[in-house]
């Protein structure tokens, strides 16, 4: 059977960059959640117009499973669901990576990324209120939570290593408390969202 390491977080963080990087420096196998799901056609087009894609957990589970089950070694899994890697699996999955990032940082390497506007609005909404955190507090004993806000991904490797040689886990952050200001920046951009649902008809 597989052993996984999982790195999750909202898109933006560095899931990618800092897979590759961990899985290169443990001597794991790296792999994309999303093309693996893809290729297990496990993903579709959401059906309500919105810029994203919904996950089909039935396939999905059971590719996981197979994959799991019929391979041997260590897989690093850079996953925006994480909990479809652990709810069956969890004896399997050695630590999980939460990586975090200021949303105030988060929002301008979105926009960056040339998204639609609502698109980087929801994932800057959804860091700011912990979503991904909250779907892991079941599995928090196993969760190495690492902000990479002005960070490089040769420091976040080592800072993950670090707090792994120590079994530093827990989930700690919360940025709406940490930062006071943002609390007004995050009203007016869910007030920008909302505007442009109500436009849209989404």
């Amino acid at each position: 059977m597989a052993d996984l390491i999982l790195v999750t977080g909202s898109p933006g963080v560095g899931k990618s960059v800092v897979s590759e990087a961990l899985s290169t420096t443990l001597g794991c196998s790296f792999i994309e959640s999303t093309l693996f799901l893809k290729s297990a056609g496990a993903l579709r087009a959401d059906p309500s117009g919105r810029d994203s894609e919904v996950v089909d957990e039935r396939l999905a589970l059971e590719s996981i499973r197979r994959f799991v089950l019929n391979e041997e070694g260590c897989f690093v899994v850079s996953s925006l669901h994480p909990t479809l890697w652990l709810n069956d699996l969890q004896e399997q999955v050695i630590f999980v990576v939460l990586l975090r990032c200021h949303p105030r940082i988060l929002l301008g390497r979105l926009e960056s990324r040339g998204w639609s506007r609502a698109k980087v609005l929801e994932n800057v909404i959804a860091e700011s209120f912990n979503v991904i955190a909250e779907e892991l507090l079941n599995y928090e004993d196993l969760v190495l939570e690492v902000d990479t806000s002005g960070k490089d991904v040769g420091e976040l490797v080592e800072e993950i290593l670090a707090r792994l040689d120590i079994w530093d886990t827990g989930i700690r952050i919360d940025w709406l408390s940490l930062d006071e200001g943002l609390v007004e920046l995050v009203t007016r951009l869910v007030h920008e969202l909302d505007l442009y649902k109500e436009g849209f008809g989404v």
